[in-house]
């Protein structure tokens, strides 16, 4: 096959889409096919790289969506790998003066995302390669969604084109994407589109399955499921034997008082501990938590005593303290729809994970439905008597579970098992 992918985030950043779709291109070279990949070049990159067979292009997204990547340190949660270093005087205060104006006019008028300027840039080349390389298969990767806009422009362009739009954040139910005030109606009818025009879509979970079907009925037969990926590492998680007989629980990752608080971890633990004041405990945190500093000080009497704060580590790092901990803590997102990547890389590590719901639906609980050393408190059971007894006795568990059972439970995470459900879902055409 000759294949296309347009993914506005790829390799070299350190995103869930490029994780995704790197690995993904580059089996697919190294089983035969040919893949090239139109992406943004963020202005930092270079506009052309082939990478272990990968013919990666970057295209611009012209002087205002650049502004983000020259002035912010963040835009919409996207994170810019080499931002230029903070400083006082006219440089600091022209960066501030253009973050605000682009908070107050930029990001409350794009459509469909803050990516939507590449598409100019992207269409024009996308067509190029088509045409010179006679590429057969087309495959646009969401989030963002201008990638599925352009999927939209070149099906049009070329009809015999196989085009499978993979969507991993949904956009027309996501209030988060853009000003759904003025454009919510705007969002359900083109995303409609997408679904109809596309020879083939690809969703993250059945839940987003089940909900795009009640919203597109009549294209039912055009959506499939393939699961978030998992590449594993040789590596022994068994904890070393320490003369330290407290309970080490550790969690990894970013919080943010809207999509992902600890507001209940830290109302669950400081329930317990007050229950059971002997409780021999350690909540290692790593990552960033800048966003939700003011809630771990309502604790002070948690801080420092049972809760440390850490700052990133580097991904040589995560193993190491992993291996040390007794129980990974996973905290659910308020959306759900999206399953977090993490936590297969969780389960792989054999140990035992608690989760704390932030929603009743949480997909994290869903996920963890079928990993037997896991337990998920919802949001109605932190201060239940029962759940607190519940969970002193999950902290004394010694159970284990074996190489051979987790490759069973995991099989449809590992990578070969997501390239080849994509390549089935691309040989439908």
């Amino acid at each position: 096959m000759k294949i296309l992918i347009l993914s506005y985030d790829f390799y070299p950043e350190g995103k869930p889409n490029t994780y995704r779709w790197f690995n993904i291109a580059k089996r697919w070279v190294k089983e035969g096919n040919e893949v090239y990949v139109i992406t943004a070049d963020k202005n930092q990159y270079e506009a052309f790289e082939e990478v272990e067979g990968v013919k990666i292009y970057r295209t611009t997204e012209y002087f205002i969506g650049n502004l983000k990547y020259q002035y912010r340190d963040r835009v919409n949660n996207n994170i810019v790998l080499k931002p230029e270093a903070s400083g006082k005087g006219m440089n600091a205060l022209l960066k501030g003066f253009v973050r605000r104006v682009y908070d107050i006019t930029w990001t409350n008028l794009y459509w469909p995302d803050h990516s939507f300027l590449w598409t100019f840039s992207a269409f024009p080349l996308a067509s190029k390669i088509i045409e010179e390389h006679n590429i057969d298969k087309l495959v646009t990767a969401s989030w963002t969604f201008s990638a599925h806009r352009i999927g939209d422009k070149l099906k049009k362009k070329f009809p015999n084109l196989y085009w499978l739009a993979d969507t991993i954040d949904p956009f027309s139910f996501n209030a988060k994407v853009n000003n759904s005030f003025l454009y919510g109606r705007l969002n359900r009818v083109y995303e409609h589109n997408i679904f109809k025009q596309a020879d083939f879509n690809s969703v993250l979970t059945q839940r987003i399955k089940n909900k795009y079907i009640s919203l597109f009925p009549a294209l039912k037969h055009k959506i499939g499921v393939n699961n978030n990926i998992f590449i594993p590492l040789e590596f022994d998680y068994t904890k070393t034997i320490a003369l330290n007989t407290k309970t080490r629980l550790l969690f990894l990752g970013t919080l943010n008082k809207v999509v992902r608080s600890p507001e209940n971890t830290l109302i669950l633990f400081n329930n317990l501990i007050k229950r059971y004041p002997n409780i021999n405990i350690q909540l290692d945190f790593y990552g960033d938590f800048t966003d939700t500093i003011a809630d771990f000080q309502k604790y002070p009497e948690l801080l420092n005593k049972y809760i440390f704060l850490h700052g990133f580590i580097n991904k040589n790092e995560v193993n190491n303290v992993i291996k040390n901990a007794d129980i990974l803590l996973n905290i659910g997102n308020n959306n759900e729809y999206q399953e977090p990547s993490k936590l297969i890389e969780y389960m792989y590590s054999g140990k035992r994970i608690l989760n704390i719901c932030s929603i009743s639906e949480d997909t994290s609980a869903e996920l963890l439905k079928m990993y037997p050393l896991s337990k998920s408190i919802s949001p109605n059971e932190l201060g239940n008597e029962m759940v607190l007894e519940n969970l002193i006795s999950f902290f004394d568990k010694k159970t284990t579970i074996d190489k051979d059972s987790l490759q069973l439970i995991l099989k449809d995470y590992l990578l070969e098992a997501v390239a080849d459900k994509y390549l089935k879902f691309l040989s439908k055409g």
